[in-house]
Parts: structure tokens; C-alpha cells; sequence
């Protein structure tokens, strides 16, 4: 009650006091121009309505369709697999010995030793020996033996690769070509024997093949006669050949630029420390400068590929010194590599040596010319695959031979058991073909078949060169125990001077020697009792065909040599 009371009272004393202070405050008026601009008003047309934020949901209806699938369910035979558990790596023996022995009085012998798994370096040596002590019937002493040793080894760093090889070679044969068996064995005699070395530097062993690519090749030969029984030891023949070259290769794109580029340097020299043999002294330079650049294109997927480029030759003894070659050839994977034709120009001038020329027939005489062959060749073809196991290649070919070297028989210092030689343009229209049929390695078969018809610009033919050849090879593998080869060699239209030339070819007086049908078979058998024993036994000429590879010179008949090899 005294709240309400007190509450009134202060109600009343605010009231009194304002009314009091508004009686004593005075009365102001203030007028003043204006101009108050309004908005014009407008009406909304929009009649109001209630915006419903419901959106109802569709309905969908699927119909449900009836339709019975057939299943059927068939198994198939699955082929048990065939695992063959063996070593990550087999076990590698480094060499093995092999010595025979057959009939003639001929034995064989060869060593091979090689280091065994290496990253770095790969080295090792080869050697073999085959000689005969038999006599061919009716004829002159024909005793010979041939021995050869090879050294070599491989070198590999991370960016280059070091390959080097020595060779020695000792050959002595007898001039057997004389119908007199009634001759000392150690008349007619001749040996010859010869040291090569070479070493290659490069960095072909880079995978980038957009890097620059090189080799540098360096080769040193020398090739000599031995001390003949009836001549002076100034007459032997003799040879130094000595090499040097580079390749070069670079990747652009689809592109490949190479350059080939060597020199050849051969010294022959003959009798030119005899005045006896003043007619016949050699001594004689026989230098080759070669350079082949081309350019190589691939093209469609990989699918073409086509090469340009030069054969350059500087001929630095003969009377025409530049011979250049025109280089082309290009070929067309079909059907994914099935058929793959191929056609090009190509050729070269290849150095003829007086080893070149005795290793090609080694009873020539020691006194020779020596001039160098240009070659010029077109030819075209196609090659491919018939099955998985079956592969061909057929083709025909056109050559030039310019100073191609032939052998004739000697009439001035023999009773033509020697030969010469000459050189003689030849032109060569020819075709040839290969099948090859392969089963995994049990089972290889070859065929391979050339012919060429030979036209020379001097002679009446083209001495011992075969028109038709034919080559049959076949191995067969029986449970890498039994090791079968069988091979068939046949060469038809060899034609000698029988030692008479006539520069004419027109003219007929020429006599004639056909060598005939030369059909050579051979077959080799080998049992491997373990990996590192086994025998063999070897048949040669099972026909039995004593043909004359050179005019006056046949070969032994049927021959068995048979032997052991030991892996160590």
C-alpha cells in the first residue's frame, strides 16, 4: 500500500513539473520556398495469389516383362600342362676337346675354350686341325694338312664395347694335278701361312638410338709362301694388307644417317731380290679409299623401308681411279611381315690380294697381277612365310663384274698343275630360290637353289664358274641324344681352257674340259652320351665321286672319319 502510494505521488510531480517548463518556453514560427517532387503512383495489375512450393512427386510405372532364357552349360577337356623344371641357369662348361681319325690316314683334331658367364668380358680360343697322309690313285702325291688357331675376346663397359681376334693359318698341300703316282711325296710342295689381327672400339652397346653411334676398325694381315722345294727363298710371295675405318650412325626421327669409311693398304711383292726372274718380279701397291654414305627411311608403321645413298671408290692403282655405285634399294612388309618384296641397286669394288687369290684356288703360281673387281648389281625378289614353320625367298638378279678374276691353267711354268690368272669382264643374268623348313629344334630342313648364267667379254666362258647350284641341308635332334645332319651339294656347267686360250671368242679351236655333274653328299651322326661326352662318326662323299674341282685335280673318294669329343 505505501508502494502504491509513493508511485502516485512521483507521477504527479513529473506532470506538475512540465507543465511548468512548457508555460515558461517561447513560440517560434519559420517559413521557407521548397519544391518536394512525389513519385507518381501507379497501380498493380498482378492479382495476388498463394505460390505453393509443393512439387508433387511423378509416379512411374514399369511393367514387368515375362521372358525365359534357355541356358545350357557344356564342358571342355582341358590338356594337362607340361612344366619342365629346371635350373635358373644350367650349369656352363668352358671348352671341349674333339679328335677323330679316317680313312686317307686323316686325322682331325679341335680345342675351343671359352669364359664362361661374365658381364664385363667374353675371351677364348679356337683351334683346328684336319691332314691326310693317303694318296690318290694314279696321281702325283696329294698329301696336305691345315691347321688354324683363332683368339679372341670382347670387352664391355657401360658405354663402349672393345672386340679384338687374332688368326694364324699354316697350309701345306702338293701339286698333285700330274697323272704320275711314281713322284717323291716330298716333291711339288708348297706351304703357306699367314697372321691377321683387328680390333674394333665403339659405343654400339648405348640403347638410346637418338645418340651418335660409332666404331673404329683397325686390321693388320700378313700372308706368306714357305720355302718351295725347287726355288729360292727370294721368290716366296708375300703380303702385308693393313685396315683402317670407321662406321657412324645417327637416328632422327624416321631416319637413319650412316657412313661407312676405310682404307685398304696391300703390299705384294715377288722374286725382286732374283735376276733370274727379272720377267716375273712383283712388287706392287694395290690401295682402295672407300667411302659409303646412305640414308635410311622408314615409313607406313615401319612398313616400307628404303635406303639411298653412294658407293664411293678411289682405286688408287688402277687407270680409271674414281668408281662410284649408285646405292638404292627399298622393301614392303605385307599381311604384318607374311610377304615382304624387296628391290635395289647396289655394289662396291672389292680388293683382290694374293691371299684372296690363293685361298680361292691354291695352286695358282706365286707371280700374279693383281687388279681389283668392280661390282654393279640390280636385283628384286620377294621374301616371307608360308606357316609357322616354313619360310622362302625367291629372287633374280643382274650383274656387272668388271675385272672379275678367273683361273686357267699354266702352260709356261707346269704341265698345267698350276694355274694363272686372268680378269675378264663378266655379265651375270641369274635367279635363285631357299626354302627353309623349321620345327622347334628337332627338326631343320634347307633348299636352296641358284642359277646364273655367265657371259665374259673375252673369253668363251667364264673358266669354273658353276651355271646351276644346288644345296640340301637337313639336322634332325632325337631327344637331345642322337644328332643327325645330312648335306647335298650339286654344281653343274664348270668349263675349263684345258690350258689352251684363244682371245677370240668367236673362234672354236678351243679346247674344252666340262667338269661334268659335281653331286657331293655328306652325313654326319653324333651321340651325346652325357653333356660332356660323346662320339660321332662322319661320312663324306657317299657317292663316291672322285670329280675334279680343278681341271687335273680330283678330290678323295668316299671318306669315314670318326672320333670322341670330351667337355671339360
Amino acid at each position: 500500500m505505501n508502494n502504491l502510494k509513493l508511485i502516485v505521488a512521483l507521477s504527479c510531480v513529473i506532470l506538475t513539473g512540465n507543465i511548468g517548463f512548457s508555460q515558461e518556453e517561447e513560440e517560434q514560427t519559420l517559413i521557407s520556398n521548397a519544391i518536394r517532387e512525389t513519385s507518381p503512383s501507379y497501380r498493380i495489375t498482378e492479382s495476388p495469389k498463394v505460390i505453393d512450393t509443393v512439387i508433387p512427386t511423378p509416379k512411374f510405372e514399369y511393367p514387368l516383362l515375362n521372358r525365359n532364357m534357355k541356358t545350357s552349360i557344356n564342358t571342355e577337356n582341358i590338356e594337362a600342362s607340361k612344366i619342365k623344371i629346371v635350373d635358373k641357369l644350367d650349369k656352363l662348361y668352358p671348352g671341349y676337346i674333339k679328335l677323330g681319325l679316317g680313312n686317307y690316314t686323316m686325322p682331325l683334331g679341335e680345342l675351343y675354350y671359352n669364359s664362361t658367364r661374365n658381364r664385363r668380358m667374353n675371351y677364348g680360343i679356337h683351334a683346328n686341325h684336319l691332314s691326310s697322309f693317303g694318296r690318290i690313285k694314279g696321281y702325283a702325291p696329294s698329301q696336305f694338312d691345315n691347321t688354324k688357331a683363332k683368339l679372341f675376346g670382347n670387352f664391355y663397359t657401360n658405354n663402349f664395347l672393345i672386340e679384338s681376334e687374332a688368326n694364324w693359318l699354316n697350309n701345306g698341300y702338293h701339286f698333285y694335278g700330274i697323272q704320275n703316282d711314281s713322284i717323291p711325296k716330298d716333291s711339288l710342295k708348297n706351304r703357306v701361312g699367314g697372321y691377321q689381327a683387328q680390333v674394333h672400339f665403339s659405343n654400339f652397346t648405348k640403347k638410346d638410338s637418338a645418340k651418335l653411334l660409332y666404331k673404329i676398325k683397325l686390321d693388320y694381315n700378313y700372308f706368306h709362301e714357305f720355302l718351295r722345294d725347287s726355288m729360292p727363298i727370294s721368290t716366296n710371295a708375300r703380303e702385308n694388307n693393313f685396315g683402317v675405318g670407321t662406321e657412324w650412325k645417327y637416328k632422327h626421327e624416321l631416319n637413319v644417317f650412316s657412313l661407312l669409311a676405310d682404307f685398304r693398304f696391300n703390299n705384294y711383292k715377288f722374286g725382286e731380290s732374283d735376276t733370274s726372274l727379272i720377267a716375273f718380279k712383283k712388287d706392287e701397291n694395290n690401295h682402295i679409299l672407300h667411302f659409303r654414305p646412305t640414308i635410311s627411311s622408314y615409313r607406313m608403321n615401319n612398313k616400307l623401308k628404303a635406303e639411298v645413298g653412294f658407293d664411293l671408290n678411289f682405286d688408287l692403282a688402277a687407270n680409271t681411279v674414281f668408281k662410284p655405285v649408285v646405292v638404292a634399294n627399298a622393301k614392303y612388309s605385307l599381311l604384318n611381315g607374311m610377304f615382304i618384296p624387296y628391290i635395289g641397286l647396289d655394289g662396291g669394288l672389292k680388293q683382290n690380294t694374293f691371299q684372296t687369290l690363293n685361298r680361292g684356288n691354291q695352286y695358282i703360281n706365286s707371280a700374279v697381277d693383281l687388279k681389283n673387281t668392280k661390282e654393279f648389281k640390280f636385283y628384286a625378289g620377294i621374301k616371307g612365310t608360308l606357316s609357322k614353320t616354313m619360310s622362302f625367298n625367291l629372287s633374280v638378279h643382274s650383274t656387272k663384274f668388271t675385272d672379275r678374276a678367273l683361273y686357267f691353267n699354266d702352260t709356261i711354268f707346269s704341265d698345267q698343275y698350276r694355274f694363272n690368272v686372268l680378269y675378264d669382264d663378266v655379265t651375270v643374268l641369274g635367279f635363285g630360290g631357299s626354302l627353309t623348313y623349321q620345327k622347334s629344334e628337332k627338326l631343320k630342313i634347307d633348299a636352296i637353289l641358284q642359277y646364273n648364267n655367265y657371259s665374259a667379254a673375252n673369253q668363251k666362258y667364264a673358266w669354273y664358274l658353276p651355271e646351276l647350284e644346288l644345296t640340301l641341308r637337313g639336322s634332325y635332334n632325337v631327344y637331345d641324344k642322337l644328332y643327325a645332319k645330312l648335306d647335298f651339294n650339286m654344281q653343274t656347267g664348270r668349263k675349263s681352257p684345258n690350258g689352251i686360250l684363244n682371245p677370240d671368242p668367236s673362234q672354236t679351236e678351243t679346247v674344252l674340259f666340262d667338269t661334268g655333274i659335281i653331286a657331293d653328299a655328306n652325313l654326319h651322326l653324333e651321340y651325346r652320351y652325357n653333356r660332356r661326352i660323346s662320339a660321332f662318326i662322319q661320312f663324306n662323299n657317299i657317292a663316291n665321286q672322285k670329280y675334279n674341282r680343278w681341271l687335273n685335280y680330283p678330290v678323295y673318294g668316299f671318306q669315314v672319319l670318326g672320333g670322341v669329343t670330351f667337355g671339360f
